[in-house]
């Protein structure tokens, strides 16, 4: 390996790594993260792989127009350096040794849905550093790279919306760049630690030992003891929301107005829930996961922690030709370990003539957002009106595929298929705005991972608790449509929150 890197281009990545005995990814990250106190430390599960890191050499965070990147590390440091001069396309920018500070008003024309991708907004700023380095190889996916989240109103950067009355002061993007590593593959039951080598000068071979001793003290955390668990004096639970039921029930009243009178055809609206809670942040997420049992991550930063579940969305694959693949969620039964009568629930998600028209409408909404993407004539449904398994539920689900158009990348295709307003999605987000009281933030965002390479994996952010201060922001929503009555609209959004609710409490320190 060494060889390699001391033959690599000055602008090269080359990640160092070394396989270890396949480990409890989560039992790892509390040894490392101290129990998920430590501020930016991330944690991603999924069926497939555990993906997690501690020590980023990058934070990237953005709001409105201005942005920030901040070196986290001494490689970052050098990253900041290796970066002067590649942001001449922002308004303002100012280069310092610890950070890179700016501003950017996202471009506003009116040009073609084509011209439209290609107009000036923070994904640049994203995409500065994500490809800044070339990778020399890549051994698998996931091993070094940008890796964050992008918050719901990072719609934001690509459309005029009305401006809610409230704001949690939530960035529209908080990403890092994870140049160390550790990726559990589950389905091959293989670990792996990864340092990356960026290389920016001429001392290689330093470089390369400071990957050596990245790995050599991530793996001295194996064997150290888990830290303590705090013990909380107990509290009174309290929780309020940022919207009444009377109120909730006249803006579902006023959704359905816009419904019939053809500007939308269904919209889900949102309030905010606010919560105390008591205990240690990674349990309340050791619970949401124990009760949700599904796909989940973790994140601890300077703004408080993020916590939630994940239902894939995007996925970019390959070098010169970018495949993609969308994938679309539907409707919901339990699993159960009784085969006939989970076959009956499988049966009973088919047949359901309102919620395949439901998902028939975001298949068609998926094939329109990616035709914008996609070269001509590859844009097809890979999968349509499949089941997916998992422990406790199963649920519809189908897939669009294509190739990506030869001058797009992987955060154009995002900026088409994004947000989870409604249909038709844009004219659903602008009504949302009237009426919702609170920004979602990053509710209804994403999870994602950007690889030097142009690979991506995007996941919607669901059953998302906000830790900020003293205080847990979760979102009740229900979705309206032609048929659905207002005077319900309450009760699903308390509902769609109790999950959530209920990990807080479980979690413990309440009463």
């Amino acid at each position: 390996m060494l060889e390699k890197i001391k033959n690599a281009k000055i602008g090269s990545i080359l990640p160092v790594y070394e396989a270890i005995e396949n480990i409890d990814a989560e039992e790892f990250f509390i040894k490392l993260s101290n129990y998920g106190r430590d501020r930016n430390s991330v944690l991603i599960q999924t069926e497939e792989k555990s993906i997690c890191s501690v020590n980023p050499c990058l934070k990237i965070t953005g709001k409105n127009e201005e942005f920030e990147i901040k070196a986290l590390s001494n490689t970052g440091r050098k990253f900041l350096q290796f970066l002067k001069g590649d942001f001449k396309f922002c308004d303002k920018v100012e280069y310092g040794k610890n950070a890179i500070k700016g501003r950017l008003k996202p471009s506003r024309r009116n040009v073609s849905e084509d011209q439209r991708l290609r107009l000036k907004n923070h994904a640049d700023i994203l995409r500065a550093v994500a490809f800044k380095f070339k990778p020399a190889m890549a051994p698998f996916r996931h091993y070094g790279g940008l890796c964050g989240m992008l918050s719901y109103d990072f719609i934001d950067q690509f459309e005029d919306l009305p401006k809610n009355m409230q704001d949690l002061n939530e960035p529209d993007y908080e990403m890092y760049f994870l140049d160390s590593l550790f990726v559990v593959n589950h389905k091959e039951n293989k670990a792996y630690i990864i340092a990356n080598a960026l290389i920016t000068d001429e001392k290689k071979e330093k470089c390369y030992n400071e990957c050596l001793k990245a790995i050599e003290s991530c793996k001295k955390a194996i064997s150290k003891k888990n830290p303590k668990i705090r013990k909380y004096k107990k509290k009174p639970f309290q929780v309020t929301a940022d919207t009444p039921k009377e109120e909730l029930v006249q803006i579902a009243n006023k959704i359905k107005n816009h419904i019939f009178e053809g500007d939308i055809s269904q919209a889900s609206i949102s309030k905010m829930i606010i919560a105390n809670y008591n205990a240690e942040p990674f349990d309340i997420f050791r619970q949401l996961k124990q009760i949700l049992k599904a796909d989940m991550f973790y994140a601890n930063s300077e703004t408080g922690i993020l916590l939630g579940s994940l239902n894939s969305n995007l996925r970019v694959s390959g070098n010169e030709e970018k495949a993609f693949e969308a994938t679309i969620i539907g409707a919901e039964k339990p699993s159960s370990i009784n085969r006939d009568l989970d076959n009956k629930y499988e049966v009973e998600l088919k047949i359901n003539s309102r919620e395949i028209a439901k998902h028939t409408m975001l298949i068609d909404l998926a094939r329109n957002d990616m035709a914008k993407v996609a070269k001509a004539g590859s844009r097809h449904a890979g999968l349509l009106y499949h089941t997916e398994k998992r422990p406790n539920r199963q649920y519809l689900f189908s897939v669009v595929k294509g190739i990506l158009k030869q001058d797009l990348d992987a955060l154009h295709a995002y900026s088409a298929i994004m947000s989870q307003a409604g249909i038709p999605k844009m004219a659903a987000a602008r009504i949302l705005r009237q009426y919702e009281k609170t920004k979602r933030g990053f509710h209804n965002g994403a999870v994602c991972f950007l690889s030097p390479d142009g690979d991506f994996d995007s996941a919607v952010a669901a059953n998302t608790i906000r830790l900020k201060g003293n205080k847990a922001y979760l979102m009740g929503e229900a979705n309206v449509s032609s048929d659905s009555k207002p005077e319900s609209a309450f009760q699903e959004t308390e509902d769609s929150a109790r999950k959530c609710v209920d990990a807080i409490k479980l979690a413990g320190g309440l009463k």
